[in-house]
C-alpha cells in the first residue's frame, strides 16, 4: 500500500487511543480491509505488535530515566509484565485459538527477534518524544523536576493507564502521574495535578485530535478512490 495512505490509516488510529487498552486502534484493520483488501487476521497482529513494543519502549524508557536510583522495584515489575506478555505471544499457547487463524504465526513472526529490537528502539524514541512534551509542560510551571524524573513520571503512569484497561487510562494514569510528581519533585498537590492535566492535554488528547484529523483524510482519499481500483485490492 502507498505510504501516504499507511500514514493517513495509521494516524487514524489514534482516535483509538481512549478506549480501553487502545483496543479501538483495530479500527485500522477496518480501514485497510475497505480500502486495500487486507485480510483482518493480516493486520490484526500488526496492532497487537505495535502494543506490544509500546509497552516494551516505555519501559526501556523507565528504565532509563531511572536507573541508579532507588525506584528499581517498580521498574523490574514492569519489566516483567512487558516480558510476560512478549513470552505469551510468541508461545505455543495461541496455537489453541483456531479462530484467530493465521494471526498466532503473523505475531509471532513480528515479535521475533530483530524486528522486536528494532520496534522497540522507534517506539522508546517516539514515547522519549511525548516524555520531552511532559518535561516542556513541568518546566513551564516551573516546577523542580529533572528530564529524567519526568521520563519516570511518564512511562509509569502511561504503564498504570494502560494496565487498568481503562479507556485512555483515565484516572489511573493521572492519579498516578499526580502522585509521583509529588514524591519525585517535592511539589504541592496542586501544583503537581495541574502539570498532570497539561502533560495530558499535550499528550493524549493532542494524539486523539489528530487522529481525528487522519480519519477525516482518511475518508476523503477513500471516497476518491477508484472504485476498480478497491475491487482489484479485494481480490
Amino acid at each position: 500500500m502507498p505510504a501516504g495512505r499507511s500514514l493517513a490509516i495509521f494516524v487514524a488510529g489514534l482516535t483509538g487511543t481512549i478506549t480501553p487498552a487502545k483496543l479501538g486502534e483495530v479500527l485500522k484493520c477496518g480501514l485497510l480491509r475497505r480500502s486495500f483488501g487486507v485480510p483482518v487476521r493480516r493486520s490484526a497482529p500488526v496492532v497487537l505488535a505495535e502494543r506490544v513494543t509500546d509497552a516494551t519502549g516505555v519501559v526501556v524508557l523507565a528504565v532509563a530515566g531511572g536507573a541508579g536510583s532507588d525506584r528499581w522495584p517498580l521498574l523490574v515489575l514492569a519489566l516483567a509484565g512487558v516480558a510476560l506478555i512478549v513470552a505469551v505471544v510468541r508461545s505455543p499457547l495461541l496455537e489453541r485459538f483456531a479462530a484467530l487463524g493465521e494471526a498466532p504465526e503473523a505475531a509471532r513472526a513480528l515479535l521475533g527477534t530483530r524486528l522486536l529490537v528494532g520496534m522497540t528502539a522507534d517506539s522508546a524514541v517516539s514515547w522519549f518524544c511525548e516524555c520531552l512534551a511532559a518535561y516542556v509542560c513541568v518546566r513551564g510551571l516551573r516546577l523542580h523536576l529533572s528530564l529524567a524524573d519526568t521520563i519516570v513520571v511518564f512511562s509509569l503512569g502511561s504503564l498504570a493507564g494502560a494496565l487498568s484497561f481503562l479507556p485512555g487510562g483515565l484516572g489511573v494514569a493521572e492519579t498516578s502521574m499526580t502522585g509521583l510528581i509529588r514524591v519525585l519533585g517535592d511539589v504541592p498537590k496542586a501544583a503537581a495535578a495541574a502539570a498532570t492535566v497539561l502533560i495530558r492535554l499535550a499528550t493524549l488528547w493532542f494524539a486523539v485530535a489528530l487522529g481525528l484529523v487522519g480519519l477525516a483524510v482518511e475518508e476523503r482519499l477513500a471516497r476518491t478512490q477508484p472504485v476498480s481500483a478497491r475491487r482489484s485490492s479485494i481480490r
